[in-house]
């Protein structure tokens, strides 16, 4: 359900009120969606800042929530590889929200897994700063134009980007995955099959 603040107090949004937000925004990016109460924009790499500092003036949204992406290949060290095949690239999602109700909106674009690079937010977004190096180093994402592009969590001296589909998890070599071995049946089942008997 949407709140919408009014002179400090909180006032439910109608179903009318969503979707005019909804629809005013769909007028001015073609590709979006409406589902769970979500509006979700795909936007050409090229246009991801522009249309973040259009969301941001034009339907004041102004406080940023986070950003991160998604690993989209085929290829995988451990675990399954996807039921179904799929075009290697990043997804790289940010989510905005409006100060004075629940209004959010999810951006997402697709961008090279070759040449992982990005304009930064920051310039329009500050809070953007550390989501961005999170995601340069967990994924190997370059956002151009960063003021800082430095680690966050890992030692100088750490190769490689852990949340990649394609990184190897050494403690998955000495251990394999729960589902990779056989497990105990629960009591309950133990109970159906003696029953059978």
């Amino acid at each position: 359900m949407k709140i919408l603040k009014l002179n400090g107090e909180r006032k439910t949004l109608s179903q009318s009120e969503i979707n005019e937000f909804f629809n005013s925004i769909k007028l001015k990016f073609t590709k979006t969606t409406f589902e769970f109460d979500t509006v979700k924009i795909n936007v050409q790499p090229k246009n991801w800042v522009e249309a973040h500092e259009i969301l941001k003036n034009e339907f004041k949204l102004n406080f940023f929530n986070w950003l991160s992406a998604v690993d989209w290949d085929n290829e995988v060290a451990v675990g399954d590889p996807p039921k179904e095949q799929v075009t290697p690239m990043f997804e790289i999602m940010s989510c905005l929200s409006q100060t004075d109700s629940n209004n959010l909106v999810i951006i997402s674009t697709n961008i090279s897994k070759e040449i992982p690079d990005i304009e930064s937010l920051t310039p329009v977004y500050r809070g953007a700063d550390w989501h961005e190096r999170e995601a340069y180093e967990m994924f190997g994402i370059n956002f151009l134009n960063h003021p800082n592009l430095k680690k966050l969590y890992l030692p100088d001296g750490y190769e490689g980007n852990p949340l990649l589909k394609s990184f190897e998890l050494i403690s998955r070599e000495v251990k394999p995955w729960p589902g990779d071995v056989d497990v105990e049946a629960m009591p309950e089942d133990k109970v159906a099959t003696e029953e059978e008997k």
